[in-house]
């Protein structure tokens, strides 16, 4: 009885359209719709490593179908693109924010989707008329990067067109902040693993963890709970191995040591204090400098001899410029580079990509947080001092 009814939906399948809607063509896309199955986590949303398996024209009003084939559509994430008239590739993937020329869905035989979009933006715009649980979820974790959206295309508003940043790839630490509590709450409601998937390639669209380790640790672990057989789990599991994370939350600050500006040698671990910022900056960041003269400064004036200590680590290579702006940003606590710039083992060691970058230390020398700046960090210094 069983396999006379997957025959019957097999044969109700055949002819019918899978995946239905509308597009709103622009001049400079195709007007092809391809369907690319990745067979590994991280081509989900690689540019050219998933394959190609089906396609379909859309008409120049927006509409297009794509007719069911059982056999080829067996249940699993699959991607949607659309590609420019000048791409070279049907399966490249741009990931630029505004740009995202991709859709992730679930897709099974017999289980139609619609939905309508615009092929300017198609993940950014794309609105499912009917789906599963699955799809509407995948579809939630993508609403909850709209304010990284409003950010982006600010940003991009005030920046010349060839010279677009290599911005961090989810915004400001207040935006970031805003996304983590909404993809936190629906990843540990989750109850199959595909939405999960999706999720944490559009948050590591380079599978670099650095970022939120704990975060992603969380997302992998209910992974592991839901489906501990799926075969992209040890694949995922390779990334977030714990030689290849960052120190985290709870964990003792690896030691080091460098020289001062009189030539001696600075320990981290020799600079004692109840909470202990270490700041990672250089004379040539703007937003480091900014962050020392506006927040550090007036932070270290008024809770130094309440315990708050900092300890500044410059990715420099310019001795002069180093200390030069020490003295006119008032940095008066212990300073310490290498002088090798980005090329720093101690930066290496520490995987963090961006300055200005900072860990806050207990007594202890465990983790307390990481990268939180301007109020955020004022807030927490005098939260944490005021309750010892």
């Amino acid at each position: 009885m069983a396999l006379l009814c997957t025959l019957q939906s097999c044969a109700n399948a055949q002819g019918q359209p899978i995946i239905s809607g509308k597009i709103k063509l622009s001049p400079e896309y195709s007007p092809i719709l391809y369907v690319i199955k990745p067979a590994h986590y991280r081509q989900l949303i690689s540019p050219y490593e998933g394959a190609v398996i089906d396609s379909v024209s859309i008409a120049p009003d927006g509409s297009f179908a794509l007719t069911d084939k059982p056999g080829l559509y067996e249940k699993g994430l699959y991607l949607l693109e659309i590609q420019q008239n000048t791409g070279r590739y049907k399966n490249e993937i741009i990931t630029r924010p505004d740009q995202e020329n991709y859709i992730c869905l679930v897709l099974e035989s017999g289980h139609p989707i619609k939905f309508s979009a615009k092929a300017s933006a198609l993940n950014r715009t794309y609105q499912l008329e009917n789906a599963d649980a699955e799809n509407q979820l995948i579809a939630q974790f993508r609403d909850a990067r709209a304010p990284f959206f409003q950010e982006f295309d600010q940003i991009v508003a005030k920046t010349p067109k060839d010279s677009v940043l290599q911005w961090a790839s989810h915004g400001s630490e207040k935006i970031r902040h805003q996304v983590n509590i909404v993809t936190d709450s629906l990843a540990a409601t989750a109850t199959t693993v595909y939405p999960i998937f999706v999720a944490w390639r559009l948050c590591a669209p380079e599978n670099e963890f650095f970022d939120q380790p704990e975060k992603a640790l969380r997302a992998y672990e209910r992974i592991q709970a839901l489906a501990p057989a799926h075969p992209w789990i040890p694949e995922l599991g390779a990334y977030l191995e714990r030689s290849k994370l960052p120190v985290l939350k709870g964990e003792k600050m690896p030691d080091f040591a460098l020289p001062n500006p009189e030539g001696d040698t600075i320990r981290l671990e020799s600079v004692q204090s109840e909470l202990l910022l270490v700041d990672f900056w250089a004379s040539w960041c703007a937003p480091c400098r900014s962050e020392i003269r506006n927040t550090i400064v007036p932070l270290y004036q008024s809770y130094h001899a309440k315990g708050f200590n900092v300890v500044g680590i410059s990715i420099d290579q310019d001795r002069s410029a180093w200390m030069s702006a020490i003295k006119k940003d008032g940095a008066v606590w212990p300073q310490a580079s290498d002088l090798m710039g980005d090329a720093s083992p101690v930066r290496y060691s520490l995987r963090f990509r961006y300055i200005p970058c900072n860990y806050l230390l207990d007594a202890s020398g465990k983790l307390l947080a990481r990268d939180i700046h301007g109020d955020a960090l004022r807030q927490f210094v005098e939260a944490y001092l005021t309750k010892k």
